[in-house]
C-alpha cells in the first residue's frame, strides 16, 4: 500500500474526528437521533483506522 495514500487516510480520518468530537463538546448536537449517527460515525472511523493499520502492519512483515 501506498504510504503516501495511508497517511492521507489517516488524515481525513483525524480530521472528521476531530470535527464530530467538537460538535459534541460545543453543544451543536440537536437530538438523540443526531448524537447516535455521530457516535455510529466515531465508530466507523474508529473501525477504519484499525484495518487501516492491520493492513500497513501486514505488509510490513511481508516486506521483511
Amino acid at each position: 500500500m501506498d504510504i503516501y495514500l495511508a497517511e492521507a487516510v489517516f488524515r481525513i480520518i483525524r480530521d472528521r474526528r476531530q470535527v464530530i468530537t467538537d460538535l459534541m463538546l460545543y453543544g451543536n448536537v440537536k437530538s438523540m437521533e443526531h448524537y447516535r449517527e455521530l457516535m455510529g460515525n466515531l465508530e466507523a472511523l474508529n473501525h477504519v483506522e484499525q484495518e487501516l493499520k492491520s493492513l500497513l502492519d501486514k505488509q510490513e512483515r511481508a516486506n521483511d
